[in-house]
């Protein structure tokens, strides 16, 4: 593990703005895309929970748009705050999807695409303290294992049938579709 020098401005000459918010953008951003016309109650979850996630869009906004400005002035501490909030915020958009009451038939899928996005706010929290100390060896490792959740969480999430809860609904903070099936921080709608 490479430990960055404390003064965050030598820090962030160490720690490429644009790494940085590659990390930041896969780890957690936007829930899913495409339609489903297979029965009505799976049509009115998607529905309810496209709703939930995009009550979280202008907060995960606000908090990228924060997080990117802390770190391109080298405020990793600032950016980390960031990235934590957005996690918890994160975290909250998924009690409130957990909360819906999915169709039966799906019960499964949904429980999946929650777990894992669980599994993101861990990576998140885990990155935030990697950027708060100018660990980039962690950062890495944090980005690398957020990369491949959120593939994992994407493929789910399209499949259902998401539309601002995914990749194709997330924009701006929250995302877009890329590499691993996302762009975007800790974004509301992951």
């Amino acid at each position: 593990m490479v430990n960055l020098p404390s003064d965050t401005t030598r820090a962030s000459r160490f720690i490429p703005a644009a790494f940085l918010c590659a990390l930041s953008i896969a780890l957690l951003a936007g829930c899913g895309g495409g339609s489903s016309e297979e029965d009505l109650s799976r049509e009115g979850f998607i529905a309810d929970a496209d709703a939930i996630c995009a009550q979280y869009q202008p907060t995960s906004a606000t908090l990228e748009q924060q997080f990117n400005q802390a770190i391109g002035n080298g405020e990793l501490e600032d950016a980390a705050q960031d990235f934590e909030d957005q996690a918890a915020d994160f975290s909250a958009m998924l009690d409130e999807l957990e909360g819906l009451t999915a169709p039966t038939a799906d019960q499964t899928t949904v429980t999946q695409i929650i777990d894992l996005g669980r599994q993101r706010v861990d990576i998140a929290k885990e990155a935030a303290d990697a950027i708060a100390s100018g660990d980039k060896d962690a950062m890495i490792s944090a980005g690398k294992k957020a990369s491949i959740l959120a593939g994992q969480y994407y493929q789910l999430t399209d499949g259902f049938g998401f539309e601002t809860c995914g990749s194709s609904g997330a924009s701006g903070t929250t995302g877009t579709t890329g590499p691993a099936g996302s762009t975007g921080t800790t974004g509301a709608t992951s």
